[in-house]
């Protein structure tokens, strides 16, 4: 079983997106519908134009938006779930 803290988590380069102004739309490869990912969703999408772990992610977006870390961890790592399903991430 592979640790999801260890794993380096990327946009895929296949993905087309788009900022609007408060969000992000994506439409991953194969899709048949656009993805709208608004507020700190679309911050995530930014944090993942470079290789970056979820404890990383997780400490900026605390640092970014305050909170509390083991609650910001709980809703990024469901949507890293939800990008990997639809198959706009990737990760090693």
């Amino acid at each position: 079983m592979t640790d999801t803290g260890s794993l380096v988590y990327s946009r895929r380069s296949d993905v087309l997106w788009r900022r609007s102004l408060d969000a992000v739309v994506l439409l991953p490869a194969g899709a048949d519908e656009p993805v709208t990912l608004p507020g700190t969703g679309a911050a995530v999408w930014d944090l993942l134009a470079e290789p970056v772990t979820l404890p990383d992610l997780v400490g900026t977006l605390t640092q970014v938006y305050g909170g509390d870390a083991a609650t910001i961890e709980r809703d990024v790592t469901g949507l890293l779930a939800r990008l990997d399903a639809l198959g706009a991430v990737e990760s090693s």
